[in-house]
């Protein structure tokens, strides 16, 4: 994310016309959606794949000429249609200029007011669109966690993540099928382990989902999160002992909707929630606690802060301060204890400073 978002808020040249923008459409000209989510409600009608391609076509020097002269060709959709439906996410430079204008009017026209005036009313007519159309596209970045473009994520119908391809050696269709072939035997072995999932019932399902959810990359784990959650409902007296595994796993995707809904203050709390739950066991209560005291820790360190981090890192340490986790958490505490002391101190001395100028 950081690398993609770098130079997001470049000037753009005046020559750019807003007025003349074409709105969102569900499919471009070559049959590819630019809407994930209308991609994969058609990819489940039609039981197909997906192919997603995340691009930034006017910055990344590569995912321009690639889609000109291999995704967007004939040949391709002729070979690949018929199991994949297409999707490409584009996020040039010019969506955020377009989303936020006022920061992003072309130099050449700022210092003339007129002109500037009238370049801002343009924009601003589809300022609306665009700041929801980028919001939409982000989300995808953020779910993927995508850090280079072009990457090439490989989804079942249900958005399950099948292969990622971040490196592209060619354009020319042949070479890229041979490279891209190369990985069927892996997608098909998760495909079954999907499709036992959907036969399956009872405890036989949540065995089903704990077999696709260690097959499953910890960077796409979200995607199943619907899964995850049917694990508890199954197993109420958790006979398979993976309900505790599964609440757990869940407190991670909770967190990360906390992110996109862009509350990130909610995520310690959606871990020390979880780390009071029966159905963990010691091992996982202490990562829950550790989890929210690494996120607390990344916070302003305000007294307040500073306060709930050491009362965290204390619980995870009183679970077992022997495990790997409680070790470091005992000399994290040490180093946040010791700040503590500076920090009282010098809270002191500016009170006691304002009040002599009072």
């Amino acid at each position: 994310m950081k690398k993609l978002l770098v130079k997001i808020v470049a000037a753009f040249a005046i020559a750019f016309a807003f007025a003349g923008c074409s709105k969102e459409t569900v499919k471009n000209q070559y049959g590819w959606y630019e809407d994930y989510d209308a991609c994969l409600k058609e990819a489940k009608k039609n039981n197909k794949r997906v192919m997603l391609l995340v691009t930034r076509d006017d910055s990344d020097q590569i995912s321009a000429n690639l889609k000109d002269k291999l995704f967007y060709s004939k040949e391709f959709t002729d070979k690949y249609s018929s199991e994949y439906e297409f999707c490409v996410v584009d996020v040039s430079n010019d969506l955020f200029v377009r989303a936020f204008p006022e920061k992003n009017v072309p130099k050449e026209i700022r210092d003339d007011e007129e002109q500037k005036k009238e370049w801002l009313k343009n924009a601003k007519k589809e300022k609306a669109h665009f700041e929801k159309l980028l919001e939409k596209r982000m989300r995808v970045v953020t779910l993927f966690g995508i850090n280079v473009t072009p990457t090439m994520f490989v989804t079942t119908k249900e958005g399950y993540v099948l292969n990622v391809l971040t490196y592209f050696p060619t354009d020319v269709l042949e070479d890229f099928a041979e490279d891209f072939d190369s990985y069927k035997d892996r997608m098909n072995d998760y495909e079954t382990l999907v499709k036992t999932v959907d036969e399956s019932k009872g405890l036989a399902r949540v065995k089903a989902i704990n077999n696709l959810y260690e097959a499953t990359n910890h960077n796409y784990r979200y995607m199943i999160t619907d899964l995850m959650r049917e694990v508890e409902k199954l197993d109420k007296k958790n006979e398979t002992e993976l309900v505790g595994k599964f609440v757990l796993a869940i407190a991670s995707s909770d967190s990360m909707d906390a992110y996109i809904e862009r509350k990130p203050e909610k995520v310690p709390d959606i871990y020390e929630k979880v780390a009071k739950n029966p159905k963990l066991d010691a091992d996982q209560k202490q990562q829950a606690y550790y989890a929210a005291a690494y996120v607390i820790g990344t916070n302003t360190p305000s007294p307040k802060v500073t306060e709930k981090l050491i009362y965290l890192l204390k619980k995870a340490i009183e679970i077992n301060p022997e495990t790997p986790i409680g070790q470091h958490c005992s000399q994290l505490l040490s180093q946040v204890e010791d700040f503590k002391i500076r920090q009282d101190e010098m809270n002191k001395k500016i009170e006691e400073e304002s009040k002599e100028e009072e």
